[in-house]
């Protein structure tokens, strides 16, 4: 195996130029630079990337904290889509991803902050994560870079898509074919979105002039099928049934449309439905779902830039900063006139 001392010999250099050049140091000649990176590629040396970090104090890689506790995984059809455009936008850049556990590894063990301190990353993306856990604010307390997906902490730059604008286009696309008693499965009220979508729910109703009614408010939990399921369950117990529902995910309309089947009602016929999310399995289904479609795309490129912005200046973007991506409605067939 080819070392930094061959090089060395080869290029006349002492082996501490040697570095110097391979790690860019501006107190090096660009033509000596040239000459020792030449005789590399020429050898086909391969600097050592642990040492390398050493000498630079960079790592070139993002810790990514991904919990996802419905038990999808890497398959959630949202976040790995967001998580994939993140990943070819920081690679573009040099950057390495590297997902962090909280698993005893080699007889280590311990928290976010320590495994990332531990491995040397240099910013952390967290996606799908017990957001409040101890450990957690821990992480938000260190002076290491970190953006969230969709959740809000004073200390932590978040990108999300605009949930107020999105539940406002599902709410006034449902009015404009006419529907007024419309109820809206949201996700759990402890977690950011679910929160966020629920309340802007009842804003956009109350400015067209409608109140909600309370049994018209059900809770899909942590945004599931089967959560949508057993919240359409509820709402079909009510007495003076809705004509529509907004759903906060379109896993959520999903399930809301096996329970209407299941009771040999239909959609659109019976029941309109609209979704949040836009992902590939509402537009596999029948009827195609209409639904709030999130720019995952983007999303994963501004969560991208923020982090290779604070790595390159060497400190956290102001506190709170939140950046709110543009939905649009994507329309399918689970929506009808009345």
């Amino acid at each position: 195996m080819i070392t930094i001392k061959d090089i060395s010999k080869m290029s006349g250099y002492s082996v501490t130029t040697v570095s110097k050049a391979l790690n860019d140091y501006p107190d090096i000649a660009t033509k000596t630079k040239q000459h020792i990176r030449q005789i590399c590629n020429e050898v086909g040396y391969i600097p050592n990337a642990t040492a390398q970090s050493l000498v630079s104090k960079k790592s070139y890689t993002i810790g990514i904290i991904f919990e996802e506790i419905t038990g999808v995984g890497l398959q959630h059809p949202l976040f790995s889509k967001i998580l994939e455009s993140f990943k070819n936008e920081v690679e573009s850049q040099g950057y390495d991803i590297l997902f962090l556990s909280k698993s005893n590894v080699n007889g280590n063990s311990g928290s976010y902050y320590q495994h990332s301190i531990r491995k040397q990353v240099e910013a952390i993306l967290v996606l799908c994560a017990e957001f409040n856990a101890a450990e957690m604010k821990e992480l938000y307390e260190s002076k290491i870079p970190v953006v969230i997906i969709d959740f809000d902490n004073e200390f932590i730059c978040n990108v999300t898509s605009n949930n107020k604008e999105g539940i406002r286009q599902a709410v006034n696309y449902l009015i404009a074919l006419n529907h007024k008693k419309i109820a809206n499965i949201h996700g759990s009220l402890n977690t950011f979105i679910g929160e966020q979508r629920e309340r802007y729910f009842i804003e956009a109703m109350a400015e067209n002039g409608l109140s909600v009614d309370t049994n018209y408010l059900v809770s899909g939990e942590m945004f599931t099928k089967d959560d949508g399921y057993r919240a359409m369950k509820q709402i079909l117990t009510v007495e003076s049934q809705p004509t529509a529902i907004v759903c906060a995910s379109d896993m959520l309309a999903i399930g809301a449309i096996q329970a209407i089947q299941e009771i040999g009602k239909s959609v659109p016929e019976d029941y309109s439905i609209i979704g949040f999310d836009g992902i590939d399995v509402g537009q596999l289904i029948s009827p195609k779902l209409t639904t709030i479609k999130q720019d995952t795309e983007t999303m994963g490129k501004e969560a991208a830039k923020n982090i290779l912005k604070m790595i390159n200046a060497k400190k956290r973007i102001k506190k709170g900063e939140t950046v709110a991506v543009e939905t649009d409605i994507l329309e399918g067939e689970t929506t009808k006139s009345l």
